[in-house]
């Protein structure tokens, strides 16, 4: 909901109506924004979608169609693919860029630190509204509020749910007040929208992260668990990357360091070999080959260490066994 009202927001602001959006991306199960996701797992047998929508290629700096894992080049390619994208694959109809600050389900990809102001350049330029969705990524998950506080950009729309009420039901879209102001009291509302219960959690849930400083916190502890993976990286040609930005992060694997083939048998395996041992990680990635490490932002640094220990575990298993033995052992 909260992204299909900033989709309603840009079109009613700038009187366009086409969207453009990024490969690896996910922004919702619904039709509307299943239409501006670009993670093929998630949009099959949902078809068709809607017309209007064009993508460019994500920042991913371990796999990208340039060849090249300089991430200065990196930024710089891909700003120049959303231009690309604006004069070739749009009617110069877009209201919006919506993207994601970390790309979550497609892998806990990060942008190059300069990517998201070369993009802003370019739609300043044509007069595009910037949608951030920073509903996996804000509240303190990448070490900073928002995860697009560390980029340099101040985005037109943002969206937010997930971290904003600690396990609630509630999203909000935020937007410069000229944006807000497009749409007539009542012309956009939920039935259940600002929920009494929800919003007081919220509150509460953000006074408590104030006063224990838990942003602060999520990069102090996202440091030390990638020091730790990256140790890992080292030891285990399994893992062809580790990245991430506080407790966001992404081990991705690899059977092949050389032609980078996804992991992907060997990635459910460890991710069914952590849940029997007690600790919950993900699966994400286009060929779901990415093991995400996303713990609470509470977590003590003891039992961080521990999580990191059953991965380690996890990844020794699949090493020596095999993953069809791992995933069945621990089935």
């Amino acid at each position: 909901e909260g992204i299909e009202t900033a989709m309603r927001l840009a079109k009613a602001f700038t009187g366009r109506h086409e969207f453009l959006a990024l490969t690896h991306s996910f922004h919702g199960r619904t039709n509307a924004t299943l239409s501006i996701t670009g993670n093929k797992a998630r949009k099959t047998r949902g078809g068709p979608y809607l017309p209007g929508v064009a993508f460019a290629p994500v920042p991913y700096t371990y796999r990208n169609p340039w060849g090249t894992e300089d991430e200065e080049e990196v930024a710089e390619k891909a700003a120049e693919a959303i231009e690309w994208a604006i004069d070739f694959q749009t009617a110069g109809d877009v209201a919006a860029f919506v993207s994601e600050t970390v790309w979550g389900e497609g892998g806990i990809i990060v942008p190059p630190k300069t990517y998201f102001e070369r993009v802003k350049h370019v739609l300043d330029k044509h007069g595009i509204l910037f949608v951030c969705d920073e509903v996996q990524s804000g509240f303190g998950r990448c070490g900073s509020l928002f995860a697009i506080e560390q980029f340099g950009v101040v985005p037109d729309i943002m969206v937010l749910a997930k971290g904003i009420a600690d396990g609630f039901p509630l999203s909000a879209t935020m937007a410069r007040p000229e944006i807000a102001d497009s749409l007539r009291p009542g012309e956009h509302l939920s039935t259940f929208g600002g929920n009494p219960v929800s919003c007081a959690a919220a509150l509460a849930n953000l006074a408590v992260m104030e006063e224990e400083e838990l942003p602060a916190a999520s990069a102090r502890k996202g440091a030390r668990a990638m020091a730790r993976l990256r140790e890992l990286q080292e030891r285990f040609p399994l893992i062809g990357e580790v990245r991430g930005l506080g407790l966001m992060i992404g081990v991705e694997l690899v059977r092949d360091r050389q032609t980078k083939e996804p992991a992907t048998t060997e990635a459910v395996a460890i991710r069914r070999f952590c849940r029997e041992h007690g600790v919950l990680v993900g699966v994400g990635g286009q060929a779901g080959n990415v093991v995400r490490v996303q713990p609470p932002l509470v977590i003590a640094d003891a039992a961080l260490d521990r999580a990191l220990d059953t991965l380690e575990a996890a990844l020794a298993a699949v090493a020596v066994a095999g993953p069809a033995r791992v995933g069945a052992a621990a089935g």
